[in-house]
């Protein structure tokens, strides 16, 4: 199989830092999907949490685009795009990933997969796209990381959101980015599943990421061809 790479843009500039020197320009970045990783968590509630089941699912299509400067420090846009009928729910992968433990059992796996993309869930067929988009980036320096503001949208219905990233550099040439976003399944029009409304999925779900980014010769894409590159989402 062809290495897995998406192009994608989270559009990084600088203003007013108040650095000496030239500001390298935003250029296009490829993120290397062999070496990055994307997963949800849900976690349990009610009475009987104990009893229950932290779920761990992972987007088997998702795409992105990114565009980077050199320093990373504000004004920063972009999108990740999850195809929502891709998602995989409790696979041994996808819990390994997420570092959990023993899950449910095949036959519950198989239902639980199916009501996760149903008319009262998620409903893949009528909101096929999961969108995580970045407006604009501001630098958290004593934390030595980047807070990204945005919007999301899940189940057709889209929230502003806050999502902190950390920025790492290897010496590989290489820009690794990576967080987690919680999200509220209510604030999105969903009602977290429960059995006799003992042991229940939490209303929390928190999407992880890693994003691994290599940069490229090409400059950053316009507003107009970003849209036309990853749809109208």
């Amino acid at each position: 199989m062809n290495a897995r790479v998406v192009t994608a843009v989270f559009c990084l500039a600088v203003a007013g830092t108040g650095r000496s020197g030239a500001q390298e320009a935003p250029r296009s970045y490829v993120v290397d999907q062999e070496r990055s990783s994307l997963f949800l968590v849900t976690h349990r509630a009610g009475l009987l949490s104990f009893f229950g089941h932290e779920h761990a699912i992972v987007p088997g299509e998702w795409r992105a685009e990114m565009c980077l400067a050199e320093p990373i420090l504000r004004s920063a846009h972009g999108k990740v795009v999850i195809q929502s009928r891709s998602l995989v729910i409790d696979s041994d992968s996808a819990r390994a990933l997420a570092g959990l433990g023993g899950g449910p059992g095949e036959d519950d796996v198989l239902e639980i997969q199916g009501k996760m993309l149903d008319a009262e869930h998620l409903d893949a067929q009528a909101y096929p796209e999961i969108v995580l988009t970045i407006d604009s980036v501001a630098s958290d320096r004593e934390r030595s990381t980047l807070v990204g503001y945005g919007r999301f949208t899940l189940h057709g219905i889209t929230r502003d959101v806050t999502v902190p990233m950390r920025v790492e550099s290897p010496n590989d040439g290489t820009t690794r980015l990576s967080g987690v976003l919680r999200v509220r399944q209510r604030d999105f029009g969903i009602e977290p599943e429960s059995t006799a409304g003992l042991v229940k999925v939490s209303n929390d779900v928190d999407l992880h990421f890693l994003l691994v980014a290599v940069p490229t010769d090409r400059p950053c894409a316009g507003p107009e061809r970003r849209n036309r590159a990853l749809g109208s989402s």
